[in-house]
């Protein structure tokens, strides 16, 4: 049997072990900066883009301003306007109300049109002429009515072959009406 002996020492095995986990802790840390390098040159065009975006909206509300500034004394004339209109509001309904309580009971009212603040054009169904005439005198007696003026009278042909009882009035007068707007302000519309 044969028996070797080495007297000689054994060089030991070097222990790698310490310098792998140091380069594993300096890649790792390499990677993380060039992570966070990349994410913070996001965020730095992100800001000058927001930047960007703040200067221009900047830019459009002073031009906004400049442009505006024109429109509030529009607004006020509007709102100086919409109050004088309420205070020449007329109220329609009590006035044609009032001149149809002053109509004959065969009478009505053809058209009617409110053509300014305080005027009235009416065309009106009569069966005679006389029933015209009356209405015209009854609407100048009313306090809410400062002046009537009759523009004309035109007449519809009525068949003989139609019965008596079952034709429209034929007469259609055409009224200029002008209200009394104080009147009807403090006392509104009484029919006399």
């Amino acid at each position: 049997m044969v028996v070797e002996i080495n007297l000689l020492e054994q060089k030991e095995k070097r222990n790698i072990l310490p310098y792998l986990v140091v380069a594993f802790f300096a890649l790792l840390l390499l990677v993380l900066s060039i992570v966070f390098n990349a994410q913070k040159s996001n965020l730095v065009e992100e800001s000058s883009r927001l930047d960007e975006q703040i200067s221009q909206v900047k830019v459009e509300q002073e031009s906004f301003a400049t442009t505006s500034g024109g429109e509030g004394t529009e607004r006020e004339q509007l709102n100086n306007s919409l109050e004088q209109l309420k205070g020449t509001v007329v109220p329609v309904i009590p006035v044609v109300e009032g001149l149809v309580s002053l109509l004959p009971e065969r009478g009505f009212f053809e058209s009617f049109a409110l053509t300014g603040t305080s005027e009235i054009t009416v065309n009106v169904r009569f069966d005679t002429i006389q029933e015209a005439a009356k209405y015209t005198n009854t609407l100048l007696q009313q306090s809410f009515i400062s002046d009537v003026e009759l523009a004309g009278v035109d007449t519809d042909v009525v068949d003989d072959t139609e019965d008596l009882y079952d034709y429209q009035p034929r007469y259609i007068a055409s009224y200029y009406i002008v209200l009394e707007e104080s009147t009807l302000a403090t006392e509104g519309v009484f029919t006399q």
